[in-house]
């Protein structure tokens, strides 16, 4: 499988994604036959095209005769004339209804009889069913992007002259990271907006930006408008590791006993936590203390945040959103001369491991007569 890492720095238009895929090695020909053969275009390719010395593609797509306006229920009954897989028409589908919610709530109407005017055109449904077929063409687990530059100015469409960014876009960018911009022209499409809301599974946040992996290939992809730098994607080999995000939350602690403080770790523990440590250090009036570090999900933040101020009585907890990344594991057995015991197996760059369970280890360690730490050593050797 493989990830997929989108660079917003200039934006997103619905042409710029195939561009960029077919730039990273994406072959189109079987999207282009999948239209042609529905009789909705004439062509669609990649073509290498060169910007401000930089050298990319840009998506062509010439469309068969004149095409109607369309309704939701119009863009069904293409979708399900189309010979592509179920999960490639099913995710196309959810993503023209998002599309139609969003105009039919920025214009006021019944989802059903919005006509999609620039966004109902055959070059968006080629850009939606596209998207879905390439990330199923390329085995796609995990869509990642940099944050969304915001911009200002107008654009003349259907209903006339509107302020950037688009009412629809403003809709479909709803709960997504934004960050300040100097552009002056529409650098994220309606259909752009759709793309993401369609694929993106998680943003760069402040403690972690840019993609991370083994990079297998990467492309760029210009779009019809010259918007700026064109979008960038890098395709990312997966190692099966899961990347998520987790709250660390933090306390200096100076007033509490070693029992009390033993008393806080299980308080926090039964709340949720992932972990909690320690570290011991001097504060001022050189009294003894411990940076009490604690990590949890996000599904967990509001329990463990407050178990961790009754536990440990504190006037304040500093927190901090950051990304972890966890290796694949299971449960696992090990057998043994002594018997079995329990164990966790994990993947590392292709090599796989086991690892004893410590409290089965120690219970060995009694019936045996030997340390733990030696019971560990000649599990682990073999």
């Amino acid at each position: 499988m493989m990830r997929l890492y989108l660079d917003l720095s200039y934006g997103i238009g619905g042409d710029m994604l195939l561009a960029a895929l077919a730039d990273a090695g994406l072959d189109l020909h079987p999207l282009a036959e999948i239209f042609r053969n529905a009789g909705l275009t004439a062509q669609l390719c990649a073509a290498p095209e060169m910007r401000s010395g930089i050298s990319g593609k840009r998506l062509f797509l010439e469309q068969a005769g004149d095409q109607p306006l369309r309704t939701m229920p119009d863009i069904e009954a293409l979708l399900d004339a189309l010979p592509v897989s179920d999960a490639v028409r099913e995710r196309s589908r959810a993503a023209f209804w998002r599309l139609a919610e969003a105009e039919a709530a920025v214009h006021g109407c019944e989802v059903d009889k919005i006509h999609f005017h620039e966004v109902g055109a055959v070059d968006t449904l080629a850009d939606v069913v596209g998207a879905a077929w390439a990330l199923e063409t390329l085995g796609i687990s995990e869509v990642r992007a940099s944050a969304i530059p915001w911009f200002t100015g107008t654009v003349c469409c259907a209903h006339g002259e509107l302020p950037l960014p688009a009412p629809a876009v403003v809709k479909l960018l709803d709960g997504k990271p934004v960050r300040p911009s100097s552009f002056t022209q529409e650098m994220v499409t309606p259909t752009g907006a759709l793309l993401l809301d369609m694929l993106v599974d998680t943003y760069d946040d402040a403690g972690s930006a840019g993609p991370a992996g083994r990079l297998a290939a990467s492309g760029l992809g210009y779009g019809a408008r010259d918007s700026g730098g064109g979008l960038r994607v890098f395709l990312l080999e997966d190692d099966g590791a899961v990347r998520e995000t987790v709250w660390v939350l933090e306390s200096h602690i100076d007033h509490l006993s070693g029992e009390d403080l033993g008393r806080a770790f299980e308080g926090i523990f039964a709340a949720g936590a992932l972990d909690v440590l320690a570290l011991h250090g001097i504060m001022k009036k050189s009294r003894p203390a411990v940076a009490l570090r604690v990590v949890c999900e996000d599904a967990h933040l509001t329990d463990v945040e407050a178990a961790f101020f009754r536990e440990t009585l504190t006037l304040g907890i500093r927190r901090t959103r950051t990304e972890r990344t966890a290796l694949p594991r299971k449960e696992a057995t090990m057998q043994t001369p002594w018997g079995e015991v329990r164990a966790k197996e994990y993947t590392l760059g292709g090599q796989t491991f086991i690892v004893p369970e410590d409290d089965d280890l120690a219970e060995m360690a009694r019936r045996t007569g030997q340390s733990t730490a030696a019971l560990r050593r000649l599990l682990m050797a073999k």
